[in-house]
């Protein structure tokens, strides 16, 4: 065999390998654990099913989807209503999920705003049907109801085991839509949620030197004291800022976690409530989170902006928005112009 058949040879050898890598690559499946529900309209073409599965999360590829369910004889098999299929699944599982609507159960929509706590995502879910309320609140407090992977990928180390939690899941469960049935248990609700955290957060970059958790205790608070996202990555700069210096971060909002019922204007012997969540008692971080956080909290508290703000305070306008300051003097300008203290 002359050299030119050998490089031939060679480098038809490599294209399919590679081919036969990506190909690999496609049909796995994308990363996630989470049970959503996909319903398929009556009279859609199988091109929009593979479209909307790729767009849910569910496969990686649409075309090759398309490919295996021509050559199994499938793709006339799906049928139209509410499926709930589960991520993680391969081709095969999810075309026979598709293909039939006879081990269905009736799913419930629930919507988890951003900002609540355990206690109001334990009433909620309690409200419709999904779980008792004690025994979510049961399951929520003990760390060993997240999974030793969960511990690890959100940077829970013994450091913060050993802290005066309220409840270990606080933060940890993501605020969104979910599709669950009725009288689940527990710890596979939280289990879902918290999945549902570390999918929407692996691809976040941290900037500072805090980890996973400590990012999410930072969101919390930015959660709590932000409502317009574009100044969020300020407060978050404040609040670094402030940690930076050695400064108590002095959030109402985590003095507000410990009453229980919020109050509309915090009194100042409020905020002399002893406890390790009192960021005007303590300094640096509270030892866990307040509310559950949305992406652009955590986002924010990832990477939060460069200046030299120290202070904020809210201008009670209308607007929902901050005035920023340099200085304590001209924070007590505003302070008293917008009427706090």
């Amino acid at each position: 065999m002359n050299l030119y058949l050998k490089r031939v040879l060679i480098f038809f050898v490599i294209l399919i390998a590679f081919c036969a890598g990506w190909i690999i690559y496609e049909v796995s499946p994308p990363d996630g654990t989470a049970e959503k529900a996909f319903v398929i309209k009556e009279n859609s073409d199988f091109k929009t099913v593979s479209k909307s599965l790729n767009e849910n999360g569910f496969i990686k590829s649409p075309f090759l989807f398309t490919v295996y369910a021509n050559f199994t004889g499938k793709k006339n098999s799906v049928v139209a209503g509410e499926h709930t299929i589960k991520q993680g699944k391969g081709y095969k599982e999810i075309l026979q999920d598709l293909s039939t609507l006879a081990n269905e159960t009736e799913a419930l929509e629930v919507i988890i705003p951003e900002g609540l706590t355990v206690l109001e995502i334990a009433e909620r879910l309690n409200k419709v049907g999904v779980v008792d309320r004690k025994q979510f609140l049961n399951e929520a407090k003990p760390w060993e109801t997240l999974t030793e992977d969960q511990q690890e990928q959100l940077g829970i180390n013994n450091k913060v085991k050993k802290s005066n939690i309220k409840f270990a899941v606080e933060g940890l469960l993501f605020p969104d839509t979910y599709y669950f049935e009725k009288k689940m248990n527990a710890d596979e609700v939280i289990h879902q949620m918290i999945q549902r955290m570390i999918e929407e957060t692996k691809e976040i970059s941290i900037t500072t030197d805090h980890t996973p958790y400590e990012m999410i205790t930072l969101a919390s608070i930015i959660e709590k004291e932000a409502l317009l996202n574009e100044e969020k990555r300020k407060i978050a700069g404040v609040f670094m800022n402030r940690i930076e210096e050695g400064k108590k971060l002095q959030s109402c909002s985590t003095v507000q976690y410990l009453l229980e019922k919020p109050k509309a204007t915090l009194r100042r012997k409020d905020l002399k409530i002893k406890s390790p969540y009192n960021t005007y008692i303590n300094s640096g971080l509270p030892p866990g989170p307040i509310s559950s956080p949305d992406l652009p909290s955590l986002k924010a508290a990832a990477d939060p902006e460069d200046h030299d703000y120290y202070y904020f305070v809210a201008k009670q306008d209308g607007t929902w928005s901050h005035f920023f300051a340099k200085t304590y003097k001209q924070h007590r300008k505003y302070t008293q112009l917008s009427g706090n203290y």
